[in-house]
């Protein structure tokens, strides 16, 4: 199999987004077009574009657990291969590669002419050195670093990954997030994530960092990048605290121009309605969910958690909190991977009095007041998790189940909920993609994200057995009994299908989701120009 491509994608089947999610898809071109690579000369990049953000970054070093860095990151540094905003891997550092037989072993052929933003030439001793710092506990990519047994460079070119056991997502999961190739020479001898060049970042990226000051950070052209473009001259990221960063005030004042952050349900319409603006929103592969603490009771009872799951009404939630930009989410992965989808393994259907009757034969019959039980539900205190909460309190009160919503900082939140545990329910969202290997993360017995306590050595063999596969119908066959397993088992309850929303100001092209796509990856602003 050779690049630049990958390993078989498996083929869609009897799978399809949900309707209500599907209709909300639109196209992103925008009016004109041409060939964004080449309408802008490259050698004169011209114009600024300023970026949102929702969070100022700890850091610079985009391999680490800082969603902010890896934004910024983004146009800073580049991966082997990186992926499109259809979750496609395309080439980056990589321009082709291979992958054995066996699929042991996978060859990447590098770019020539890359070099550092000092100057110095970028070669496989980078490649090699950054795939093995990240085995680090801080690095995000740390268990796909574990895979790789070895990693070889027969020359400056090439770069050999040697694989310790077939895993059919090592391809998507390096081109998905935290897998940035840094400069050895500046990181090496330093602990992972504590280099002096973490905040002085010197990447091969299409920007070089110019200023980083506490709510700005301003990237400069790379002139000397290796891919095509850029063709902006700057690249300004602004730190938008709440509650700018819910009610889209700033892109709708003309001090943004372009915003990724989902907007306030109210204010929708409004970035709709305004001339100088375009409001793309589609289908994502991100879902929100309400993760149980089984190993506290009452939710340890099985017969709570699937009470708990028919006593929301799903389509509600949607209509009130997302202003009808979502979908209900019955399943138990992201209908947006659409091959991996079981449509069949559900969450039980909105149903208050059976939801009732089952607590009652928990032995959790209403108090005087018709309270059951009270119980903590813990949630960022941002964007739409205020609003799922304040539902669902709403929804469950009407089957005798009292909430306490703890809304926290971020990473307040992160603390509670994988390091105390402190919690008896916790609202959860972002990615589920590029690959239902994520399903691992999340639900299985070892996943950093999985903060419920839940354990199911069934799940697991399942998980590993879909990673192992090669052969996409068994791959998926071993998912849909994952799925089947998780919608019996109910260690959460799925909410909602989330849509992407991305405003940003007429005259923008170039973008990844619009007449770059397929391009460039998600994020990646090398094509970006202003049309004359």
């Amino acid at each position: 199999m050779r690049g630049p491509g990958s390993a078989p994608v498996p083929p869609r089947r009897r799978r399809a987004a949900p309707a209500a999610l599907a209709a909300l898809a639109r196209a992103c071109a925008g009016p004109g077009g041409g060939d964004p690579r080449r309408e802008t000369d490259p050698a004169r990049p011209a114009g600024t574009l300023r970026v949102a953000l929702r969070a100022a970054p700890r850091t610079l070093n985009p391999n680490t657990w800082d969603e902010a860095a890896g934004s910024v990151g983004r146009n800073l540094y580049n991966q082997l291969v990186s992926l499109d905003t259809d979750l496609h891997p395309i080439p980056d550092l990589a321009r082709s590669w291979e992958v054995s037989a066996d699929g042991l072993a996978y060859t990447f052929h590098l770019a020539e002419g890359v070099s550092w933003h000092d100057g110095r030439p970028f070669g496989s001793g980078d490649v090699a050195w950054t795939l093995r710092a990240l085995r680090s506990e801080k690095a995000f990519a740390g268990d796909l670093a574990a895979r790789i047994a070895a990693v070889e460079t027969p020359d400056a070119a090439t770069v050999v990954v040697r694989l310790a056991e077939p895993w059919a997502p090592f391809l998507t999961t390096l081109a998905w997030y935290g897998t940035y190739i840094l400069p050895r020479h500046l990181h090496a001898g330093a602990p992972f994530g504590e280099a002096a060049a973490d905040r002085a970042p010197v990447g091969t990226g299409p920007f070089r960092l110019a200023a980083w000051e506490p709510e700005r950070i301003v990237l400069a052209a790379n002139r000397r990048y290796f891919r095509p473009g850029p063709h902006l001259e700057r690249l300004v990221y602004r730190v938008l605290a709440e509650p700018d960063a819910a009610s889209a005030g700033p892109v709708l004042r003309g001090e943004i121009d372009y915003l990724a952050l989902r907007p306030r349900p109210d204010l929708i319409q409004a970035l709709r309605r305004a001339p100088e603006l375009v409001l793309d929103s589609r289908p994502s592969n991100a879902r929100y969910y309400a993760g149980f603490n089984v190993r506290r009771p009452p939710f340890s009872d099985l017969r709570v958690r699937r009470a708990v799951n028919m006593a929301l009404d799903r389509e509600a939630l949607v209509e009130r909190v997302l202003a009808g930009y979502g979908a209900p989410a019955y399943g138990f992965y992201t209908p947006a991977v659409a091959w991996a989808f079981n449509e069949r393994a559900r969450a039980p259907a909105f149903d208050p009095a059976a939801a009732a009757a089952l607590l009652d034969a928990a032995g959790l019959r209403p108090g005087p007041d018709g309270v059951r039980f009270s119980a903590t539900l813990v949630c960022p205190d941002a964007g739409p998790y205020n609003g799922l909460a304040r539902e669902m309190t709403r929804q469950l009160a009407e089957v005798g189940i009292a909430l306490d919503v703890e809304a926290l900082a971020v990473d307040r939140y992160l603390d509670r909920l994988l390091g105390g545990r402190d919690f008896d329910l916790g609202l959860m969202g972002g990615s589920h993609g590029p690959d239902p290997a994520n399903l691992e993360i999340r639900f299985g017995t070892h996943g950093k994200q999985q903060f419920m306590g839940y354990a199911d050595s069934a799940l697991d063999r399942l998980l590993a057995r879909g990673a192992r596969q090669t052969n996409p119908a068994l791959r998926a066959r071993a998912y849909d009994q994952a799925q089947a397993l998780l919608a019996r088992t109910l260690p959460m309850a799925p909410l909602a299908e989330a849509v992407g929303f991305v405003a940003y100001r007429r005259g923008l092209a170039g973008l990844p989701q619009g007449d770059a796509r397929g391009l460039v990856a998600g994020g990646d602003f090398s094509l970006a120009r202003w049309r004359r």
